[in-house]
């Protein structure tokens, strides 16, 4: 309801009567219509129009702005918190809620390094790309990875490389959770007894990455059926 006039800035001092007068006449009013009177004070006219429906939506949220309106001389407390992000399925700027495996992923070629990244991106894995081997030994420090993917010439040479150095170093406790693949012109495809020389799951040469995808399947599928029971034995008891 209008209380001053537009061009006067006048109150206009309404009775109770002359307001639910009002009130009725714009209620009886067909969509698209308008009420017209002079201002008392300028003559000037006012037009007043009928107000859409407020949906339920907006009628809830001024209901709850109006239960959260602060008393005289109180502080204002924040409003609640916008629960649109439960009709989207989402958390918002790009969020999901999931908890999605991680993969390291340590390829200087970049045509094998997408490959590899394609591969384990559909398998449901999030693969990461550090820079250097530092980098990856400094990201394992925070981060749990399921799965890490070396290839020998990442650092020059598999014997002078730090970061495979800091895999065959690891303690069980880590370790055991690690499926670690090799890659390299050097290495025979799953030959285990070469992968556990060299304290890893897989072993693949460059000249079968075209299996990459296959071989890496059977590998987890052979490494679920021997350790998968040992792992859920020490998860059963607490100790994962």
């Amino acid at each position: 309801m209008i209380s001053a006039c537009a061009s006067c800035g006048q109150t206009l001092n309404l009775t109770d009567a002359q307001r639910q007068k009002i009130e009725n006449t714009l209620a009886a009013l067909p969509p698209g219509k308008s009420l017209k009177f002079n201002c008392p004070h300028c003559s000037k006219p006012i037009e007043m129009k009928q107000e859409a429906p407020s949906s339920p939506e907006k009628k809830e949220a001024v209901q709850q702005e109006k239960a959260f309106e602060p008393a005289p001389g109180s502080l204002e407390p924040p409003l609640p918190p916008d629960l649109g992000w439960l009709e989207r399925g989402d958390l918002g700027r790009g969020e999901v809620v999931e908890d999605v495996p991680q993969v390291l992923i340590l390829i200087q070629d970049e045509g094998v390094q997408s490959s590899v990244v394609q591969l384990f991106d559909d398998m449901g894995y999030k693969p990461v790309l550090p820079r250097t081997a530092e980098d990856a030994i400094q990201r394992m420090r925070f981060s749990n990875f399921a799965a890490v993917v070396l290839h020998s010439t990442f650092e020059g040479s598999l014997d002078k490389s730090i970061f495979h150095e800091h895999m065959r170093t690891m303690t069980m406790t880590g370790r055991r959770y690690i499926y670690y693949v090799l890659i390299g012109p050097e290495f025979h495809t799953m030959y285990n007894l070469e992968a556990l020389s060299h304290s890893a799951n897989l072993v693949i040469n460059d000249n079968e990455m075209s299996a990459f995808p296959l071989v890496l399947k059977k590998g987890f599928r052979d490494y679920d059926e021997l350790f998968g029971p040992y792992l859920a034995a020490l998860e059963s008891v607490g100790k994962k």
